[in-house]
């Protein structure tokens, strides 16, 4: 029986592991808002929620080497609105960075701007602050004080809701 049990554990280890060894769902998002932000010559991008009143998502992007998304819902939405059809990305990514609701405010640091990884590839982690909290994405869950299967799940959140933001964000782009 303790072979048995061997077995079992290996192979349940073995399909846990390879779940998390695919890519991210915000990987191809990412690469996509990246390009289009290139050809259009723009660092920074923002857009109304439309499913979501008074929210809204916007990114600074540093061509290929970073992306700094933030989603969040704004007190003032004719604010934001003014400045999105102004053009001024910029401004209402500051203002969703520093002014809008925390407890709705998702920001997240995409180093090398191609989509959340669960864990460093190229030395510097990705990073998700939701409502404050953040997670840095260094494999280390024992360090922030969190199981690996809260660790899991957080990540797991925070990639499907930056492939929704950066969604919103290309099809901004696509219509300017």
């Amino acid at each position: 029986m303790p072979l048995l049990a061997a077995i079992v554990a290996v192979t349940v280890g073995w399909g846990s592991g390879t779940a998390w060894a695919q890519s991210s769902e915000s990987a191809s998002p990412a690469a996509t808002l990246g390009e289009a932000m290139d050809e259009a010559g723009l660092s920074a991008i923002a857009a109304k929620d439309s499913a979501s009143e008074g929210r809204y998502v916007a990114a600074l992007y540093f061509s290929g080497r970073q992306m700094l998304v933030v989603g969040a819902e704004y007190a003032a939405p004719e604010l934001l609105d003014v400045k999105i059809a102004a053009g001024n990305y910029r401004d209402v990514y500051i203002d969703l960075s520093s002014a809008s609701v925390l407890e709705t405010r998702l920001f997240v640091d995409d180093y090398g701007a191609n989509g959340l990884r669960r864990e460093p590839t190229g030395g510097v982690a990705d990073s998700a602050t939701r409502g404050g909290r953040m997670l840095s994405l260094n494999g280390d869950w024992e360090a922030q004080q969190i199981s690996e299967a809260d660790y899991n799940d957080a990540y797991a959140a925070a990639d499907e809701d930056l492939a929704a933001i950066l969604a919103l964000l290309i099809a901004h782009v696509n219509e300017s």
